[in-house]
């Protein structure tokens, strides 16, 4: 079967590519479970899109030299088709596709020996290790040493169906306003977030403006409707004119369907829709989003554009989420956003205040610092008002209108992602939002909320009152 292209990414710096057309999805990474007695390039098995897979690592490969910077391995999973089933490939950044035409081959170098390295690729100055998924067996021969339990391993991921393996499209997925969108990938080159975009005066409205990429310049359009709001991703699409950037939210990963979930649009709307976890999306292409606008836009894509330039050293963003710190009071499990936490420490000793509400537990030292104290073991009890709690607890240290409070839980849990589309915006004077987490509903508490229920509990002009967050410098 002849190769019409190639997904580029790097792993541990190191740029690899594999065919193109033995891509299943790219999905970021989740947590693997070692295996006894594996090999060093086998990481372990994990849940990727429902399924069990087989995670490989290449830098287990010793021969190739490859050491992940820092000790963070790569956060997304290649997941391919590999022999009678599939696995997972572990890689950090995601480059576009290159296309099989503007490759040249070059044999395997000495150090790709024993390795699933088949050969080399060069594309101008860049030489890539072109991986072989058929040679990715696990283990076999090596320290593992009996085939019979690799081949349990391969197993682990059932093997995809005929209609999925040979009729099949690949799609970006992305946000707009919060709802999911699909972009063909046939002529789509990379995927980068906008940190410094430029307007250009007298454009056409539906340019909003130049971002720098990899010392050149990319025109950023917005046919999507994403409007004025700051930050997002442009994906940058290969037009007749040029490369172009197409503005959207956020960028869930990609993923490839059969196209039994295919079917085409109505009159008017996108050529196709697809059923994208029960729900159907316009499938929207570079020429159906761009095509009416190119000759408007034409004299403003920046001078010296290759439209078959692949861009290849970009990155496809991890799926978009939130951070949240989980933890428990009262044995019922509260959540924070992490941009507000400053610092957890250990509770030290607390000047108590006369009049004081029942959750305000005074004020306290960090660090040379005197800062108000909130015990939201009384604030959130459900037992008697007052009691005392029996233990002194965790304090959270969280950055509340400009100021800091140390806010007291029984305990820690973790720091948590969570995907963007698993988080509900509330309006309740306690809760800003409810999180999906291991099957249950999460409270995420909303720090000037908590001022406020404790203010309201209290008297006014109190010295507990001055000692809130106004004017409380963060430690």
């Amino acid at each position: 079967m002849t190769v019409q292209g190639f997904l580029t990414f790097d792993i541990a710096g190191t740029p690899f590519a594999v065919p193109a057309d033995r891509v299943e999805e790219v999905a970021e990474a989740t947590r693997t479970t070692r295996l006894p007695f594996a090999p060093p390039q086998v990481e372990g098995l994990a849940t990727v899109g429902g399924r069990i897979l087989p995670v490989l690592d290449v830098t287990g490969y010793r021969s190739l030299g490859l050491v992940w910077a820092g000790g963070r391995r790569g956060g997304l999973l290649i997941v391919l088709r590999a022999g009678a089933g599939l696995l997972a490939l572990r890689a950090g950044r995601i480059g576009g596709t290159l296309p099989a035409g503007r490759v040249t081959h070059a044999g395997a170098e000495p150090e790709d020996g024993g390795t699933p390295v088949a050969r080399r690729l060069r594309h101008g100055g860049l030489s890539l290790r072109l991986l072989d998924p058929d040679r990715m067996e696990l283990g076999r021969g090596a320290v593992l040493g009996r085939p019979s339990d690799v081949d349990a391993l391969t197993a682990a991921a059932d093997p995809p169906a005929p209609s999925r393996e040979r009729a099949s499209v690949r799609l970006l997925m992305v946000e707009v306003a919060g709802r999911p969108q699909a972009l063909e990938m046939a002529d789509l080159l990379l995927v980068f977030p906008l940190a410094d975009l430029r307007p250009l005066p007298n454009a056409p409205a539906i340019i909003r403006g130049v971002a720098p990429v990899r010392k050149r310049s990319i025109l950023v359009t917005d046919p999507l409707g994403v409007g004025d709001r700051p930050g997002g991703y442009a994906a940058v699409l290969r037009t007749r004119r040029g490369p172009v950037g197409v503005r959207v939210d956020g960028v869930r990963g990609v993923v490839r369907l059969p196209l039994d979930r295919v079917r085409a649009g109505e009159a008017g709307a996108p050529a196709q829709v697809v059923d994208h976890d029960g729900t159907w999306l316009d499938v929207r292409s570079g020429a159906r989003m761009l095509g009416d606008h190119l000759d408007d836009i034409g004299g403003f894509i920046p001078a010296g554009g290759d439209p078959d330039d692949d861009l290849a050293d970009s990155r496809l963003p991890r799926r978009f989420y939130r951070r949240f710190l989980t933890f428990v009071v009262e044995a019922r499990v509260y959540a924070l956003e992490f941009e507000a936490v400053r610092r957890v420490v250990e509770p030290s000793d607390r000047l108590r205040l006369p009049q004081g509400a029942e959750s305000f537990d005074g004020l306290t030292d960090v660090d040379g610092r005197i800062l108000p104290v909130l015990d939201l073991r009384r604030l959130l009890s459900q037992g008697p008002a007052g009691a005392a709690p029996a233990t002194p607890g965790i304090a959270i240290l969280v950055e509340i209108g400009g100021g800091t409070v140390a806010v007291i839980a029984d305990g820690i849990q973790r720091i948590r992602k969570i995907a963007a589309e698993d988080v509900d915006p509330l309006s309740d004077r306690l809760t800003a939002a409810v999180i999906r987490l291991d099957n249950a509903l999460i409270p995420v508490l909303r720090p000037e909320g908590l001022t406020a229920a404790s203010s309201a509990a209290r008297s006014g002009g109190t010295a507990a009152t001055r000692a809130l967050p106004a004017g409380t410098s963060a430690p």
